[in-house]
């Protein structure tokens, strides 16, 4: 389960996926400073008060069919826009919910185009996903986060979901902030984070205590604590917890302060710390103290040593590295 924050924000949506000013007509301008997307807490994120003010159209009917369209549309009591533009080889597709828990942002090519169709999809409490392909071929690609995403998959990112993504939102650099977040993981990666990290696993473990007055410390001790301590209660999996640890757990992030603006690098490094396909990840990577680092965090995680070698050919541990992502999987479960 995932405890969902919402953003107060203002910008421009319509005016960054337009392709020229020409299209900027009276009706794209109407829902220009509507909306501005950020990543908080790993998805994507809008701010769409501002809809309401304009209310339900449809502009399609003007424009034709096979012609670039925009709709507002009440739904379930928030408004949903929908964005269509015909591109030279097939189809964009962008459809966002004001509350920003629903994300949908396809591409669709014309037959016989070489570019793959592309679809990212966000919804409240399910996992991300990402589908590149269509039939025998077809490769999806399920996570917590678009971080984590980015990170774990960053080749069919950089090629195929970064281009959809920051049509969104223009010069977001995306893989440069993921390379930040990989660069502040290794920083953080030390014995002091590993025992903060337990120091707070160990709190949470006290907020289910039967005595109330271990409870409300434990409780104090992790409101009190930095970054780390809250981006560490975001990424728990409330699922295993009893029923008065998810409900301090809840409160205690419900208390925190609304975050105007993208997820900082050291909060996102401080979440994916305790991630293992994370460190999976970074173990393939080219430089070998990188490779090293995650070799540990990773062994850490799981418990026990690994068969992979860091300082070999990363190329030559693939086949280990496959075995060491069946067994997250399973430990995941």
């Amino acid at each position: 389960m995932r405890f969902a924050r919402r953003v107060v924000a203002a910008g421009a949506l319509l005016g960054l996926i337009m392709a020229s000013a020409a299209q900027a007509q009276e009706w794209g301008r109407a829902v220009q400073n509507s909306l501005r997307c950020y990543i908080v807490d790993g998805w994507v994120t809008f701010d769409a008060a501002r809809l309401a003010n304009i209310g339900p159209f449809d502009n399609k009917a003007r424009r034709g069919a096979g012609q670039e369209s925009l709709s507002v549309r009440e739904e379930n009591g928030q408004y949903v826009l929908t964005y269509e533009r015909p591109t030279n080889d097939g189809q964009l597709n962008f459809e966002v919910a004001a509350s920003g828990g629903r994300v949908l942002l396809r591409r669709t090519p014309r037959a016989g185009a070489a570019a793959p169709a592309v679809e990212f999809k966000q919804v409240t409490n399910e996992r991300i996903t990402l589908t590149l392909g269509a039939g025998a071929g077809q490769q999806v690609f399920r996570t917590r986060s678009i971080w984590q995403l980015l990170i774990t998959q960053p080749k069919e990112c950089q090629q195929h979901l970064l281009p959809l993504v920051e049509m969104l939102r223009p010069n977001w650099n995306l893989a440069e902030t993921a390379a930040r977040v990989e660069e502040q993981l290794q920083q953080d990666a030390n014995a002091y984070a590993a025992a903060n990290r337990a120091h707070w696993a160990t709190l949470v473990v006290q907020l289910g205590d039967e005595s109330f007055a271990k409870r409300e410390a434990a409780d104090r001790a992790l409101r009190t604590g930095n970054a780390g301590a809250i981006a560490y209660l975001r990424q728990l999996d409330v699922d295993h917890l009893d029923t008065e640890q998810q409900f301090r757990v809840g409160r205690i992030l419900d208390a925190m302060p609304v975050q105007n603006g993208d997820d900082s690098v050291e909060q996102v490094a401080a979440t994916l710390a305790t991630d293992p396909s994370v460190w999976l990840a970074l173990l393939s990577r080219p430089d070998p103290s990188t490779r090293r680092t995650a070799a540990r965090e990773l062994a850490n995680l799981l418990g026990q040593s690994i068969a992979v070698d860091p300082a070999a050919d990363p190329d030559s541990q693939k086949d280990k590295r496959e075995q060491l992502r069946a067994r997250i999987a399973e430990k995941e479960k």
